[in-house]
């Protein structure tokens, strides 16, 4: 993975460089020339040979303390993932953030083929024996939750985010928030209805090749382990799936993807559910936290006005 170009305003960048120095410390990591690899709920920076994610906040206490389980099962069974920094206690908490410290991974920079991404998948779908304490998959409990969030912003922030909405909404936070809020009531009343193809079991939970690393010469690990979950199978087929409706992949990989791991979910009837809630999920994820980040509140923007407006034609990219 390579380092990011996203824009964060000078505040932004200083309060998680603050973060990163703490964690670094209290990790006994020399924090020298670190390097922005992603954001977007979590912070992931490069630090040497290491690879810091870090974020604050209750939930993200929790799902880091997951995480670290989540990993070392996994490792141990044998599913391709990237590895914890080993004689760490794990997960670090300090100064008000929490964080986990990783291998870095030599990576091509490029993103692996979703038929790549079979096999690894197939692999967590195939773990029967669960050992681990894991959440069951609740996606509409997760959009309130962001919605919560947002609504409880301190002043500065709301602020910013009320002038935001209507600048590139045309609308009052209020009434974004009350729309989505509507939209999770009828979602969770279409997931009730839906008749799964699959058996639930272990998930993955944010199955998209931008969680996949690429090694030369070697088959791709999966990252990015926040979300799994106890839930439906048909859940981790989505991203990709959703990828040529809204990101511009090529059908023909997703086709491909699907014939590796041997269903299709874009046949089935509960797809168009899924990915209804694959969107709420790509829309609410930031909505808490896009002060000092413009490139991120531009592309939020993008994507509400195109909900809002029934528009399924509009082409997304990915947050940096």
């Amino acid at each position: 993975m390579t380092a990011v170009t996203t824009t964060l305003s000078p505040a932004a960048d200083a309060r998680l460089r603050r973060g990163l120095a703490a964690v670094c410390m209290a990790a006994g990591i020399e924090p020298q020339h670190p390097q922005l690899l992603k954001y977007t709920i979590n912070a992931v920076y490069r630090v040497g040979d290491c690879v810091v994610r870090l974020a604050r906040g209750s939930l993200a206490e929790a799902r880091a303390a997951r995480v670290v389980r989540v990993a070392e099962e996994f490792t141990r069974r044998g599913v391709p993932v990237v590895r914890l920094v080993d004689g760490i206690d794990q997960p670090i908490r300090t100064d008000g953030w929490v964080a986990t410290v990783w291998i870095h991974v030599p990576t091509t920079g490029e993103r692996p083929h979703p038929a790549q991404l079979a096999g690894p998948l197939r692999a967590i779908h195939a773990i029967d024996d669960v050992r681990l304490d894991l959440p069951a998959w609740t996606p509409i409990a997760k959009a309130r939750q962001r919605l919560d969030s947002t609504q409880q912003l301190p002043a500065a922030e709301a602020s910013f985010t009320q002038t935001w909405a209507r600048s590139r909404l045309d609308r009052s936070v209020a009434d974004v928030l009350a729309f989505l809020s509507d939209w999770c009531d009828r979602l969770d009343e279409q997931l009730r209805t839906i008749a799964w193809h699959l058996r639930p079991g272990v998930i993955h939970g944010d199955f998209h090749t931008g969680n996949g690393l690429v090694q030369r010469g070697m088959p791709p690990v999966l990252c990015d382990l926040d979300g799994v979950a106890i839930g439906p199978r048909e859940w981790d087929l989505t991203p990709i799936a959703h990828g040529a409706e809204r990101f511009g992949r090529p059908p023909e990989d997703c086709q491909a993807f699907a014939a590796a791991y041997g269903f299709d979910i874009t046949g089935w009837a509960g797809w168009p559910v899924l990915r209804d809630v694959r969107e709420l999920q790509l829309v609410t994820s930031v909505l808490d936290n896009i002060t000092g980040r413009p490139d991120v509140a531009e592309q939020l923007a993008l994507r509400l006005n195109s909900i809002l407006k029934g528009d399924r034609t509009v082409v997304w990219t990915r947050y940096r």
